[in-house]
C-alpha cells in the first residue's frame, strides 16, 4: 500500500521549456541539452478513485501526490517537511496543535487555498467511514470526539464537536484525545488534504473520476482513464509555479514490471517505478538503475481465523511456517544482494527505537524468527501432521518474477517440514480485493510505511484495521497497542512496541516475515528533480527531462 520526499531546495529555473542548461546526468556528469515539455512514467496498476480520503494505494498515490499540496511531506531522510503549513505549535498539554498556513496556496481555477477547505477535507474523510476511507482512522483515532462520527459517517455540518477548526482563514487548531508524540508525521496522509466542498460532495466519490475538479498540487489532471493513462498539466497557481519546469506529467498504468522494463528500454517511459529486481542484473553499474533506502518489509499473511484453514488456526502450525523458511535462501534467491536483506521481525530497518534503529536493538537482544527445521517438523508432528500426512494450503499472489520466485523458494522450504504448497497468482487489483476479504490460506503481504514512526507497521496488525479481523485481531495484540498509545513517555511507548511485536510474531505467529528491501526504480539519463521517500513513493513536482 500500499505507499516519498526529501528536504528540497527549490530551484531557479526558467519558465520556458525550450531553454538550453546545464543538467546533473544520471553517471553524476554534465549534459547539455533541451527541457522537454512531458515526463511519463509508469505505475505498477490501475488506480483507485483519485479522492484523497479514499485512495490508499501506492499506486494512486503516484497520482494524488502530484496533484495535492498537503500541510506536511515525508523527506528523503524520513523527516517531516513543512509544506502548506509554514509552523504550528503545541499545548504544554500535548493535546491541542495550532497550524498556521502559508497564504500564497491556490488551487488550480484561481481561487484562494484557506484553512477551510483543509478542514472540510479532514471532516469528509472522517465522515466517509473507515470501509470507505482506510486511512480515517488517523483522524477517528486520534483527534477529539472524531471516532464516533467516523462510526456513524456523520455529515460535515454534525462535527461541531470534533475537534478540528479552522480559527481563521489561515489558522488551524486541532485538539486530540490524549497525547500522541507522532501525530503530526500522520498528517501526510490524503486525509488531510484540501477539499472544496462545493466540487467533492460527502459520502460520494464519483466527482473524483472528473479531471476537471480543481487540485491545489504542482499538476492538475485533464485525463482519467484508469485502465490507459492519467494525463496531468501544471497548475500555473500552484504555490511554487515558478518552480515547476515539466509542462505535463503522464502516467501510464503498466501492471507487469515486464512490461515497464520494455517500455523504459524503447523510451515509451521516462521513469519506471515498478520493475522486477531482474534489472539490478540488467542495469548493474549503470546510472538508469535507481536504488535508494526504504522502509519495506515482505512477509507472508496467514488467514488465522477462516473456517476454511482450520490448521492456521493452530499456533504450533503458524510457528512451524516461519521456522520451516530460510530467509538467506530467499534473499540469495532473488539475486540482488543490495536490494534484500533478511528480516527477522516484523518491523523493518529504519525507524527510531529505544537506543537507535528498532529492528537492530530488537535484534541484538533477541531475533523473533529464524531457521529451524528440525523444530518446525516437531511442531507440524504435535499439530498431527507427519511425512505420511501432509497438510495442504495455498499461498496466494499477484503476477510479478520477483512474487514467484519468493513463492518457488517457499513451496521448497515448507514440503522439508509436512506441508504441500499450491501457488496461485492473480491480477493486482482481484489480488488485492480477494486478500482484503479473507478468500486466502497464506497470501503475499508487503507494506512500506505511511507516516515514519514504528507504530505504522504495529498498529496494522490491530484488530480495527483493514486486515486485522482476517490475519490477526487478537485481543490481548489491541490492548498492548493501546497501553503504547496511552503513554506520553515515548521511551515507555517504543519499549511497549517492542513487546507488542514480540507478541505478535514470536508468540503467537500471526506473521511470517521474510525480508526487508530497497526501492528499485528505473530513470532516463537527463531526468532529474523527483523526490523519493522512504516510504517508496515519488513527487514530481519540480522533474526535468533534458532531451
Amino acid at each position: 500500500m500500499k505507499n516519498i520526499l526529501k528536504r528540497f531546495s527549490y530551484m531557479s529555473l526558467a519558465a520556458m521549456m525550450t531553454l538550453t542548461l546545464t543538467a546533473c546526468g544520471g553517471d553524476g556528469g554534465e549534459t547539455t541539452g533541451t527541457l522537454a515539455d512531458t515526463f511519463t512514467y509508469a505505475i505498477g496498476g490501475e488506480p483507485e478513485q483519485l479522492d484523497p480520503a479514499v485512495g490508499s494505494d501506492s499506486v494512486t498515490s503516484y497520482i494524488l501526490n502530484q496533484t495535492y499540496y498537503p500541510l506536511f511531506t515525508i523527506a528523503e531522510d524520513g523527516s517531516l517537511r513543512n509544506e502548506a503549513c509554514e509552523d504550528y505549535e503545541v499545548s504544554e498539554d500535548g493535546l491541542t496543535y495550532t497550524f498556521h498556513l502559508i497564504e500564497n496556496n491556490y488551487w488550480s481555477d484561481g481561487e484562494q487555498v484557506t484553512a477551510h477547505d483543509y478542514v472540510y477535507g479532514m471532516k469528509r474523510s472522517i465522515g466517509m467511514g473507515a470501509a470507505d476511507s482506510y486511512y480515517s482512522y488517523f483522524l477517528a483515532d486520534y483527534v477529539l470526539n472524531a471516532k464516533a462520527h467516523n462510526e456513524n459517517m456523520s455529515d460535515v455540518a454534525d462535527m461541531g464537536d470534533v475537534g478540528i477548526v479552522a480559527t481563521d482563514d489561515f489558522t488551524i487548531e486541532i485538539t486530540l484525545e490524549s497525547p500522541c508524540p507522532y501525530f503530526v508525521n500522520l498528517m501526510t496522509a490524503g486525509v488531510f488534504y484540501p477539499l472544496r466542498e462545493e466540487f467533492s460532495p460527502e459520502h460520494d466519490s464519483s466527482w473524483a473520476n472528473d479531471p476537471t475538479v480543481p487540485t491545489n498540487g504542482a499538476y492538475q489532471t485533464t485525463k482519467i482513464d484508469s485502465a490507459d493513462e492519467i494525463i496531468m498539466v501544471k497548475n500555473e497557481y500552484f504555490a511554487h509555479a515558478d518552480d515547476v519546469v515539466t509542462q505535463t506529467l503522464v502516467a501510464k498504468v503498466m501492471s507487469d514490471p515486464d512490461a515497464q522494463l520494455v517500455a523504459f528500454q524503447t523510451g515509451e517511459i521516462d521513469f519506471a517505478a515498478n520493475v522486477n529486481n531482474q534489472v539490478t542484473t540488467v542495469y548493474e553499474g549503470q546510472p538508469e538503475l535507481l536504488i535508494s533506502d526504504s522502509v519495506m518489509n515482505y512477509y507472508i499473511m496467514l488467514n488465522a481465523y477462516s473456517e476454511e484453514t482450520p490448521a492456521l488456526q493452530d499456533v504450533r502450525v503458524r510457528r512451524a511456517i516461519q521456522l520451516g523458511i530460510d530467509r538467506t535462501e530467499l534473499v540469495t534467491a532473488l539475486d540482488a544482494d543490495e536490494v534484500y536483506y533478511e528480516l527477522y521481525g516484523y518491523v523493518p530497518k529504519g525507524f527510531d527505537g529505544v537506543n537507535g534503529d528498532f529492528r537492530e536493538e530488537a535484534d541484538e537482544e533477541n531475533q523473533l524468527v529464524y531457521t529451524d527445521k528440525d523444530e518446525a517438523r516437531s511442531l507440524m508432528e504435535a499439530a498431527g501432521y507427519s511425512e505420511d500426512n501432509h497438510l495442504q494450503l495455498t499461498y496466494y499472489t499477484n503476477q510479478a518474477a520477483e512474487h514467484s520466485t519468493v513463492a518457488q523458494v517457499i513451496q521448497a522450504q515448507l514440503a522439508d517440514i509436512y506441508i504441500d504448497v499450491t501457488l496461485k497468482t492473480g491480477e493486482i487489483r482481484t489480488f488485492f480485493d480477494d486478500r482484503e476479504n479473507g478468500l486466502f490460506d497464506m497470501a503475499r503481504g508487503a507494506m512500506s510505511a505511511d507516516y515514519m514512526d514504528v507504530s505504522t507497521f504495529l498498529d496494522m496488525a490491530a484488530s480495527w484495521t483493514q486486515y486485522g479481523h482476517v490475519t490477526w485481531g487478537d485481543e490481548t495484540y489491541d490492548q498492548m497497542i493501546t497501553e503504547s498509545r496511552e503513554t506520553s513517555d515515548n521511551t515507555q511507548r517504543l519499549e511497549l512496541l517492542h513487546d507488542a511485536e514480540t507478541y505478535l510474531v514470536e508468540e503467537m505467529a500471526y506473521t511470517v516475515p521474510l525480508f526487508g528491501y530497497k526501492q528499485i526504480c528505473l530513470g532516463q539519463q537527463g531526468v532529474s528533480g523527483y523526490v523519493s521517500s522512504p516510504q517508496g513513493n515519488h513527487v514530481f513536482w519540480y522533474v526535468q527531462v533534458v532531451e
